[in-house]
């Protein structure tokens, strides 16, 4: 009993190590016994006869002495030698040749592009000879006649083609364009070949670009939609159709009824309105779909897109075009600042949007407002964006500040030049009447919430310190050159901040060259600002202040220093006026040359 006890301890159960048979475990079949042999329980391994591992000691010995031989004789091997034999391929070159079989099966005519690729990879190299690079041409055409299309869906095939567009004769070129010519439409379409369809527009004839138009013609409207086909279309339309084919190309857009009557209308949809009034919502709701499109496509970057989105936004109703104005378009309008009609409709996008869209509009120009600023079409979006956006703190952070960063370089430009002066006196003046027509057609839109001469005074505040304190340092460059000196006279005029540092260089500079204001444009500064009445006295004292008698003598002697002179005391608004009279009378007036200012200058003292 005490035995029976101590198994059942040991086994953790009364069964022992094995679990008690189950009524339906004891109608089963037993299983068959495995022939392999049992491990026993001791758990000790079978003894391998002492034969065997005798064996497997001399094969191990073998196999490190072998090792070391190996070893030994890398080690006395030359290091050059050595490097070779490490570099040596073993069986890349049964690889290599496995793919060339492997190719040669699967492609047909290999062989025959092979030799083409050789080819090219010579001709397009730099410094071959014309001549050489003719022969080569000739043997390629030789090889590829009649299998130009089928080669063009590939890459350096299509380069190939490129290349002898580019340095082929006018007989290679003719080949090149009549081969391909059927089959425009579908290579316009490919990732590669629309890049050839390129070359041939920029090197056929007339005659030849008016074929491939024509072959196009009634396809424009797809061939926009696809996101290859459209560079070649945007190509077409921009650097080589006329008005006529414009109008052609465009029409097509608007429906097929007006596809088919293109000859009496215009590219532009104000025209074909007159034309067709009863047709206007047709046409809207056609290019409202068609924008949608080219939005959530990403297409907004091309020039052909931009004409048709902006037909939409010049005559669909405020509604409709807040409709159109999606986050994924506020997205994209960095797309459209560089561009007659893309920034027109970043204009727009920036009057309809919303407080939440105009913000994230500003910080996509975070890092483009110099190039914007210099160019054409994009220092209009700037003026448009300072007109319209009430968050006036994050207009300073993000546009304001790389202006002012930037500045040497904007003002050197006529573009750079219209936005600093736009910041200083908006809508004066100062601004030709075409670029307020333009800015005046986003007055008094919906989103914008403050007063217009609140906004235009935060930001001219904003601005004012880093214009005065760059202009400056920069006095003498501005003032020396036609196009910026009114700048000077503009931030005089016109700053919310202390301009003494800006009067202090100009002064110091005509001081230290005498021969300065006889330049024609230091007289205009000095005669802008001794005329008006909110700085003649400042200005007029500063310099009779500043300025030695000696060189108001030499003044004398010319007909602007005599003017200068005159204006200073004209208004006898400085308080040490005085001083500069009492110096005048002292110099005998008949001994300078005659002058109008001079003769002013005379009467007055004489009064």
């Amino acid at each position: 009993m005490a035995k029976a006890k101590a198994l059942a301890g040991k086994s953790g159960s009364k069964y022992g190590n094995k679990a008690p048979l189950k009524k339906s475990d004891a109608t089963k079949p037993k299983k068959a016994k495995s022939s392999k042999s049992k491990v026993p329980k001791s758990g000790k391994k079978a003894l391998v006869p002492k034969e065997v591992m005798d064996a497997m000691k001399e094969n191990r010995k073998e196999k490190m002495e072998k090792r070391e031989k190996q070893q030994q004789e890398k080690r006395d091997m030359p290091a050059k030698k050595r490097q070779k034999t490490a570099a040596a391929p073993k069986e890349p070159l049964k690889k290599k040749a496995l793919k060339q079989v492997r190719k040669a099966h699967d492609n047909e005519g290999y062989e025959n592009i092979t030799k083409i690729k050789k080819l090219w990879e010579k001709a397009r190299e730099k410094h071959i000879e014309a001549s050489k690079r003719r022969e080569i041409i000739i043997e390629l055409k030789k090889l590829m006649e009649g299998k130009i299309a089928s080669l063009m869906f590939k890459h350096d095939l299509a380069r190939v083609v490129q290349m002898i567009l580019k340095f082929g004769k006018r007989e290679h070129k003719n080949f090149i364009i009549e081969e391909l010519k059927p089959h425009i439409r579908d290579l316009a379409k490919s990732k590669y070949s629309k890049f050839t369809i390129k070359s041939m527009l920029k090197h056929s004839t007339p005659v030849q670009r008016n074929e491939m138009f024509k072959s196009l013609s009634g396809h424009f409207k797809k061939l926009t939609l696809h996101s290859n086909a459209v560079t070649v279309v945007d190509t077409l339309y921009n650097d080589y159709c006329n008005s006529k084919q414009r109008t052609e190309m465009i029409t097509e857009f608007y429906g097929k009824e007006f596809y088919l009557f293109r000859d009496l209308l215009s590219e532009h949809l104000s025209a074909v309105l007159k034309v067709h009034p009863d047709k206007k919502d047709i046409i809207l709701e056609e290019l409202f779909k068609l924008s949608q499109t080219f939005i959530e496509k990403g297409l907004t970057g091309y020039i052909v897109v931009q004409h048709l989105m902006l037909q939409y936004f010049l005559h669909a109703p405020g509604e409709s075009v807040q409709e159109l104005i999606s986050d994924k378009l506020i997205e994209q309008v960095v797309n459209f600042v560089h561009t007659k009609d893309g920034s027109k409709i970043a204009m727009r996008c920036l009057w309809y949007a919303n407080a939440k869209q105009r913000k994230f509009v500003i910080k996509s120009f975070k890092g483009h407002v110099k190039e914007m600023s210099i160019n054409e079409n994009g220092y209009l979006v700037l003026c448009a964006l300072f007109d319209c956006v009430d968050d006036t703190i994050l207009v300073k952070k993000t546009i304001l500040s790389e202006i002012i960063e930037n500045l040497d370089y904007i003002v050197m430009s006529a573009h750079g030049r219209k936005i600093v002066n736009y910041l200083l006196a908006p809508r004066t003046k100062t601004c030709h009447p075409d670029i307020i027509e333009k800015l005046s057609c986003g007055d008094n839109n919906a989103m914008s919430k403050k007063e217009t001469s609140v906004r235009s005074q935060e930001i001219l505040t904003y601005a004012s310190t880093g214009i005065i304190e760059n202009f400056s340092q920069n006095v003498q460059s501005l003032l020396m050159e036609n196009a910026t000196c009114l700048l000077i006279s503009n931030a005089l005029l016109n700053v919310n901040c202390d301009i003494t540092p800006l009067l202090h260089a100009l002064v110091d500079m005509i001081n230290a060259d005498v021969d300065s204001v006889n330049e024609q444009t230091v007289h205009i500064v000095l005669r802008n600002t001794l005329g008006s009445t909110s700085l003649q006295k400042q200005f007029s004292e500063l310099l009779i202040e500043r300025i030695p008698m000696e060189t108001f003598k030499l003044w004398l002697g010319s007909n602007k220093g005599a003017f200068t002179l005159w204006r200073i005391l004209e208004h006898k608004s400085a308080d040490n006026s005085s001083v500069l009279v009492d110096g005048l009378k002292q110099f005998k007036l008949e001994d300078f040359p005659e002058s109008a200012g001079k003769t002013k200058l005379a009467d007055f003292l004489a009064s």
